[in-house]
């Protein structure tokens, strides 16, 4: 019989009351604990005028464990790689073992999740990881310069709005003669974006049932995130019918049971982070309520067995109910418990000895007060009135005068200091420590005794301390990092995601994720740190070695090839801290290397050196006897050039002699002319003298 809303609503709210019964009731008093220990907060028995110092055990355990392990999933772009069960799988594996870390990493902060992630799970026992579909709309602007009125329609049409336009003057149609008015515009438009988006949310937000025996959460038969929304949340998501009054009845889980502690996340002075903010009442988009997101196997259609629902649902209101492949959080902790799903955090196994070593370290001090500034015994007579002056004893300033009508009336109640007996106890509480956690004093930097052991007995404690750090890094890669990228696998699979376009290793592609086989087909293999950077070098160098010798020997071809030498060169480079291996070497399978022609026998080389020496001693000598007849024409062709410049100075010199001999002719024709010229008029001035003389003397003979 299928089941109705009202009957499937009373069952998840029986589900979540008996969750949060657990989740919000002892393991919250839990959590609490450890986040006190950690901030090093009040225990609550100290004493006014005494020690009250927290030794910060849980705070140095936890922050000595968390670089090594967020080292071994961060120093690579490639935190997991899917390796293909088929022949025809092995480009698709490799598509998407590189968008799958691009979208955990780049699209998502993926540093930031495993940091929170892996703190909260050495803190307070779990960590909470939710991988879901989020549409995202992007506002996106387009300037256009110089546009008509019929081009800015046309990109209209395209969609968007035109956020302002300007006319910047006209134009005309050469077609038509008609003036056109243009434009300067800008296009608004908003583009919608399917998005995979990975967050890490408190733990305590995290429902699961109760008696479920599993940190993997694939199959178990509830489990839900309780997430504060407003109603704005609310209607993005699509549900537009629900009110502000709908969203605010909407309670807090732990406030729909009578809860003995509701576990609150604490600063670090020690109070509790007030999440209840005054909303104005004009604006009802603000209203905050706690929206369940409950992945429930439930048999609803009635056939007898139980399917996967994903259900979106208010304290009394279901807002959908949908069918689902898979449960989108995991959840892991540092220590498992068998046939649990919550386990053991790291704080939770030295808090004992956190106080322990404060009641030690609070005694030590104590006595050390006592010792350096005593107590004052004085001496009364039967009235139990001092010989002395009171305010002058209680006053302990360095240098200050005590009056006394007696000698003995004031003396010191010295208190010997034992302190010196606490520190063995002292140091017998850190061996525990270490033992218990796997980190040691060694794994922080050697102190004062540890310059004493050799470098192999120092080597030996490191990797004895490191197994532990290793087995939570192995337990945090099963539960924790490899259900979330077999779950960003699957929602890229899923048929409704657009192609991821992104830069890598120095080339941009555009992954098309449906042209992917279904991805659990693929084997996902979490790479973990094989020891520290220093004995990972050794390593590797040792490999490239023997890889470099194997490449000369007749065994090389078929052990050694240039892929394996690239891999080997790979990680060398990530262990130097560089992520980008394209920087420093070529994948080969990109560049691959041109096949080299098979050997010649001797014979054949020797013809083939004859030959070529035959030919070059031809081609000499032809070039020789080509060099000599080019010299000889040059010569000629200079000879030539030679006589006919001769020639030409000897008929330039005959012009030139003709020349001046004309002009020396011509010379002396003008001085004759001139000769010539002045005879007659010498013999007409002398006529003329000759007949004035004959007249002078005709008048003289008057």
């Amino acid at each position: 019989m299928k089941m109705d809303d009202e009957s499937l609503l009373n069952h998840l709210q029986t589900l979540e009351e008996d969750s949060a019964a657990f989740t919000l009731g002892k393991l919250g008093q839990e959590r609490e604990r450890a986040q006190k220990e950690y901030f090093r907060m009040p225990y609550g028995n100290e004493e006014e005028g005494w020690s009250s110092i927290v030794t910060s055990d849980v705070q140095d355990t936890i922050e000595w464990i968390l670089p090594q392990l967020l080292e071994i999933f961060a120093a690579s772009d490639s935190i997991v790689s899917f390796e293909p069960t088929k022949e025809e799988d092995v480009k698709g594996a490799q598509q998407a073992t590189d968008t799958c870390n691009y979208i955990f990493t780049k699209q998502n902060n993926g540093f930031l999740v495993l940091y929170t992630a892996i703190k909260d799970a050495l803190m307070v026992k779990n960590c909470a990881v939710m991988w879901r579909k989020e549409t995202k709309q992007d506002k996106v602007y387009k300037n256009l310069q110089g546009v008509t009125e019929v081009q800015l329609t046309l990109e209209l049409q395209q969609g968007g709005d035109i956020e302002s336009a300007e006319p910047v003057g006209q134009v005309q149609d050469p077609m038509t003669g008609e003036v056109l008015q243009l434009f300067n515009a800008r296009i608004e438009r908003t583009e919608e974006k399917k998005l995979i988006k990975v967050e890490a949310f408190p733990p305590e937000d995290l429902l699961v049932k109760r008696d479920w025996t599993s940190p993997l959460l694939d199959d178990c038969p509830y489990v839900a995130r309780v997430m504060r929304v407003t109603l704005s949340d609310i209607w993005k998501m699509g549900h537009t019918d629900v009110t502000a009054e709908d969203l605010a009845g909407s309670d807090d889980p732990s406030q729909s049971a009578d809860f003995a502690f509701r576990n609150s996340r604490l600063s670090q002075n020690g109070d509790a982070y007030d999440d209840s903010n005054e909303v104005s009442k004009e604006d009802d988009s603000l209203t905050e309520g706690f929206l369940r997101l409950e992945y429930v196997l439930v048999d609803w259609n009635g056939d007898g067995i139980a399917e996967r629902r994903c259900i979106y649902r208010l304290k009394n209101r279901i807002l959908s109910n949908d069918d689902c492949e898979q449960v989108p959080i995991a959840t892991a902790s540092p220590i498992l418990v068998a046939h649990r799903w919550d386990g053991m955090s790291v704080a939770e196994t030295i808090s004992d000895l956190q106080q322990l070593k404060t009641e030690l370290t609070r005694q030590t001090m104590n006595s050390a007060y006592l010792a350096n500034n005593p107590r004052t015994k004085v001496l009364t007579d039967a009235n139990w009135s001092p010989p002395a002056n009171i305010d002058d004893v209680l006053d302990s300033r360095p240098g200050g005068v005590i009056r006394q009508r007696q000698s003995d009336a004031v003396q010191e109640h010295v208190t010997p200091f034992v302190g010196a007996a606490s520190l063995p106890l002292l140091e017998y509480v850190d061996a525990m420590r270490e033992n218990r956690t796997g980190v040691t004093r060694y794994s922080q930097g050697l102190g004062a005794d540890g310059l004493q052991k050799t470098n192999g007995e120092s080597a030996r404690i490191m990797n004895a301390s490191q197994m532990r750090v290793k087995l939570i890094a192995r337990i945090m890669a099963e539960c924790l990092v490899k259900p979330i990228f077999k779950g960003i696998l699957k929602l890229l699979t899923d048929g409704d995601m657009q192609k991821v376009a992104y830069r890598l290793r120095n080339d941009f592609v555009e992954i098309d994720p449906q042209e992917w086989r279904d991805g659990y087909d693929m084997t996902v293999n979490v790479g973990l740190g094989t020891g520290d950077k220093i004995e990972q070098l050794q390593h590797l160098t040792a490999i490239f070695n023997n890889q470099m010798a194997l490449a000369n020997s007749p065994f090389g071809p078929g052990l050694v090839n240039p892929r394996t030498i690239y891999n080997t060169q790979a990680k060398l480079v990530e262990n130097a801290g560089f992520k980008n291996v394209g920087d420093f070497w070529n994948d080969p399978q990109k560049n691959p290397p041109q096949p080299q022609q098979p050997q010649k026998p001797p014979q054949v080389l020797v013809e083939e050196m004859r030959l070529s020496a035959e030919a070059q001693r031809f081609q000499a000598e032809t070039q020789r006897t080509k060099d000599i007849e080019e010299l000889r024409s040059q010569y000629k062709l200079q000879e030539t050039r030679m006589q006919l410049e001769l020639q030409a100075s000897n008929d330039a010199r005959d012009s030139e002699r003709e020349m001046l001999k004309a002009q020396h002719q011509a010379r002396l024709a003008e001085l004759q002319l001139e000769l010539d010229r002045y005879k007659t008029d010498a013999d007409n001035q002398t006529k003329i003298a000759v007949a004035q003389i004959g007249a002078s003397g005709q008048g003289y003979a008057l």
